[in-house]
């Protein structure tokens, strides 16, 4: 606990993540409106017949995909500010058990994660229900907005086993936008193994198996995370 609560108290102490929370849920907001809006504009355009209906779902969960970065980079923050700084050399020193400060880091960034992917989804589920309005198809929103968070959280909590194996800002964001985003162009066949295609379907509702292999993909993340940081210098 005293090294969630250091950890939780450096994160806190920047400016960066608190710009990178307001930022996830402006822009899963704004990217639902978007989307919404295009829906409505095929309707006016006569595109679309006037009793057409959207499930609001839709546009969220790929407004989330955008907003999701905000958190990935706000969860790459936990750990590469200060490879780049070199103040992780002080953080060991002070828990030489290395594990603790992977754990610690871990349970910051899912907290930070699943809280504000929940607001993120909420904003976005909200927004697109006003926009659509009769043209809102049915859905829970309790639980598709859980969904998403427990996606939010899963790749914060991803972000920082990756940030621990590159330890580079650059490296974390790239290997995590191909493992994210850039994995949904594999064969469907393959890809509902990966990331990107399990997390888009458990995020659509397709069932628990997508959920576990999200959470495997993120445990062998971070047990070669673990490996790697008891291997290595700092």
């Amino acid at each position: 606990m005293n090294a969630v609560t250091a950890e939780w108290g450096k994160i806190w102490s920047l400016r960066s993540p608190w710009f990178c929370a307001v930022a996830a849920v402006l822009l899963t907001a704004g990217m639902a409106a978007t989307l919404a809006n295009d829906f409505l504009y095929d309707i006016d355009q006569g595109r679309l017949p006037e009793s057409e209906s959207l499930a609001v779902l839709a546009p969220l969960t790929q407004a989330t995909q955008v907003g999701q970065f905000a958190l990935v980079a706000l969860a790459m923050l936990v750990v590469t500010s200060e490879y780049g700084t070199g103040v992780i050399r002080s953080t060991l020193l002070a828990r030489p058990r290395r594990g603790d400060v992977l754990l610690a880091k871990t349970a910051v960034a899912a907290v930070v994660g699943f809280v504000a992917g929940l607001a993120s989804a909420a904003a976005g589920w909200a927004v697109t229900a006003l926009l659509l309005g009769d043209h809102a198809g049915t859905g829970e929103p309790v639980t598709a907005c859980l969904r998403l968070a427990v996606v939010a959280m899963l790749a914060c909590m991803f972000t920082v086993a990756v940030g621990f194996l590159v330890r580079s800002a650059a490296g974390t964001l790239t290997t995590m936008f191909v493992l994210l985003v850039g994995l949904l162009l594999v064969d469907a066949r393959i890809g509902r193994y990966l990331p990107a295609g399990a997390a888009d379907a458990f995020a659509a509702g397709d069932g628990v198996r997508n959920l576990g292999i999200l959470v495997a993909w993120t445990g062998a993340a971070q047990l070669a995370a673990w490996l790697l940081l008891a291997r290595r210098d700092a």
